[in-house]
């Protein structure tokens, strides 16, 4: 009986477990299904987003297609009036030229404006950049005046490649590289060429084979004569020379004619320029800007960097605020070490102020230039820099304040050396003041009279001198003249002089003159 018992009790724990086990498998079964429906579900999402996308590729292609078509009709149905307009254009610039070439003698406008279209219609490349360095105080009309006499040249490419030989030449026979003049005159060309760029100096102008040709020798030529400069020990070029070189570059395409590192090196060690980080977009670097912009991150040069990457549009992956913080902080330990240095002196403590206002200027000028004030607030920074320059200014006055007051000091009988008292005024008939050297020695009578020292080491002068007949009888009063004892080198301020007469001036007044203070000869 108890076996039969125990036997059914296992039937039925056996019978437990094979309906759990099926549980188990219907549960992870389920589970699995799930998954893959959803799977599936979002595959067909990720289909039908995709198809969705294409479509809407296809249709803004369609258009685009479509626009582009009708403009090229356009354009095509505009050829002849183009070609009209600019022949009418080119016969008139052409009758310009010729009628000023038959006419040799004939002066040039007086106006900057007009000067400048004349060297241009004229072709004359080298005088319009020797005109262009002459005119240096006029700078603020020569850019916006140039790019438009340019412009009405004949051909502005030529014009700028022909002055560009002519400056190497002229670099060349002058030694305007070695002396330093050449720096002085590569913003005139500089000017010429980024007068064939667009208005922003991004977009380069289209240039023909033959001219580009003719580029690339003038700038093949250049880069031999850098090499040769570096060969005799003279250094690279300097950073106009560098920034005007690539304009070139850029400007006609030459990019592929010169070795990478090369150009990679003048951008990395002239990267301060101005124009630098609008040229190096356009010099074909392609992905390896991005390590050039890296570089200039770990040398120090973030605010460089932050112009390359507004420039190449990376600012993405080179986040601007944490370039510019980077910068800011450089910037404020530098100012402590160099007060540091400096055992926290008055000048050291001017210094680091001095490149700290200039650090955060540029700062403000990078954000302001670049468009970033959404990235990084510059309030806080204006702010400092107006606190710093007022304290700089109140440095300033109480610097000349105490200047001012020293000065009165040794006027009023400081440690300077004393000034002259005011002469008295003297009228048509009011006769000169008594003068005196020596306070020790008491005032005379107010009276005309002539002086007379003691002949002691002294010299003999004239007896006696007339002016003008009213006082050519003057009575003679003796009086002695008393050296101090430092000028003297005898004790109590013994006297000296030679007796001598004056007579036949009117030294009284009408007033007393005060004791005056003594005054060393």
């Amino acid at each position: 009986m108890a076996t039969d018992v125990s036997a059914t009790d296992d039937r039925i724990q056996k019978a437990f477990d094979e309906l759990e086990a099926q549980k188990n498998l219907i549960s992870n079964c389920t589970l699995i299904w799930k998954n893959l429906s959803d799977h599936f579900s979002s595959l067909r999402q990720t289909l039908a987003d995709r198809s969705q996308a294409l479509d809407s590729q296809l249709q803004a292609l369609e258009a685009q297609s479509k626009q582009t078509l009708e403009s090229l009709d356009l354009r095509e149905a505009s050829i002849p009036d183009r070609e009209s307009a600019a022949t009418a254009l080119i016969g008139e610039r052409k009758d310009a030229v010729l009628s000023e070439i038959e006419t040799p003698d004939a002066k040039p406008p007086d106006d900057l404006q007009g000067i400048l279209r004349w060297y241009c219609r004229r072709m004359d490349s080298a005088g319009l950049w020797r005109f262009v360095v002459s005119r240096r105080r006029d700078l603020a009309v020569l850019r916006k005046e140039i790019a438009e006499a340019v412009a009405g040249s004949v051909d502005p490419t030529r014009l700028v490649v022909d002055a560009v030989a002519d400056f190497l030449d002229h670099q060349t026979t002058s030694g305007g590289a070695s002396t330093g003049a050449g720096a002085d005159r590569c913003w005139a060309l500089g000017m010429l060429v980024r007068a064939l760029f667009d208005s922003e100096g991004r977009k380069a102008p289209r240039v023909s084979d033959s001219m580009r040709e003719r580029a690339a020798e003038v700038a093949e030529a250049w880069k031999e004569k850098l090499g040769n400069k570096q060969g005799e020990g003279e250094g690279g070029m300097g950073g106009s020379e560098a920034q005007l070189f690539l304009q070139m570059v850029v400007a006609f395409g030459l990019s592929s004619k010169f070795p990478e590192e090369f150009l990679r090196k003048l951008v990395l060690e002239h990267a301060s320029r101005k124009e630098m980080g609008k040229l190096a977009p356009g010099l074909g670097f392609g992905e390896k800007l991005a390590d050039i912009i890296d570089e200039l991150a770990k040398n120090g040069k973030e605010l460089e960097a932050v112009y390359f990457a507004h420039e190449a549009g990376l600012t993405e992956r080179f986040s601007p605020a944490s370039l510019l913080k980077s910068y800011l902080q450089s910037s404020r330990k530098k100012a402590n070490a160099m007060v540091k240095s400096g055992n926290h002196s008055a000048a050291a403590t001017e210094e680091a102020s001095a490149a700290e206002m200039s650090d955060l200027r540029s700062i403000i000028k990078c954000v302001e230039s670049c468009h970033l004030e959404s990235k990084f607030s510059v309030d806080g920074l204006k702010k400092r820099l107006a606190q710093m320059e007022k304290v700089k200014a109140d440095r300033k006055k109480s610097a000349a304040a105490r200047k001012t007051q020293g000065k009165r000091t040794r006027s009023t009988g400081g440690t300077g050396p004393p000034s002259r008292p005011a002469k008295a005024t003297r009228t048509f008939n009011a006769p000169y003041a008594s003068y005196h050297r020596s306070p020790t020695v008491p005032q005379l009578p107010l009276a005309r009279h002539p002086y007379s020292y003691p002949a002691r080491g002294g010299f003999d002068g004239p007896a006696s001198a007339s002016y003008g007949s009213a006082h050519s009888q003057s009575p003679t009063v003796s009086q002695q003249y008393y050296m101090p004892e430092e000028m003297s080198g005898r004790p109590g301020g013994l006297p000296h002089g030679s007796s001598i007469n004056y007579a036949g001036f009117d030294y009284a007044s009408p007033l007393a003159a005060p004791a005056q203070p003594s005054y060393p000869r």
